[in-house]
């Protein structure tokens, strides 16, 4: 009967290799930590044009009337109103309590299509 190669010692060349690449990230991951940003040298432009991300206001009262940046809106041109918002823009929705919670729906679905993630809600804080 064949008997099996004993093995006389442990393949520790993988072993080693793992510890580089984790040695590699961590001091890659340190560096960024400890500067706080990644230097890049940006390639220059002539001619650019800087987008400053817009802040909207929507309110809704208990009329169910809407209000884009203080101007009452009609519920159906409210997707209008919404064709020029990009993905950076920031929208604060402000309901009365006494709101439908459909009209409140129905402004996150609208913007959640445009694909605004950046949606506060404003309230009063209690005292």
């Amino acid at each position: 009967m064949k008997s099996l190669k004993r093995v006389e010692g442990i393949n520790v060349v993988p072993l080693i290799d793992i510890m580089l690449v984790l040695l590699t990230i961590v001091l890659t991951v340190s560096s960024f930590i400890a500067l706080g940003k990644i230097e890049i040298s940006l390639p220059q432009a002539t001619n650019f044009s800087k987008v400053e991300p817009k802040f909207y206001e929507i309110g809704i009262d208990a009329e169910h009337q809407f209000f884009v940046n203080g101007e009452l809106t009609p519920k159906e041109e409210l997707h209008v109103k919404f064709e020029s918002l990009t993905k950076e823009d920031s929208v604060a929705v402000s309901a009365d309590k006494l709101a439908a919670y459909e009209d409140f729906i129905y402004v996150i679905d609208l913007l959640k299509a445009k694909e605004i993630e950046k949606i506060g809600m404003v309230v009063n804080k209690n005292e």
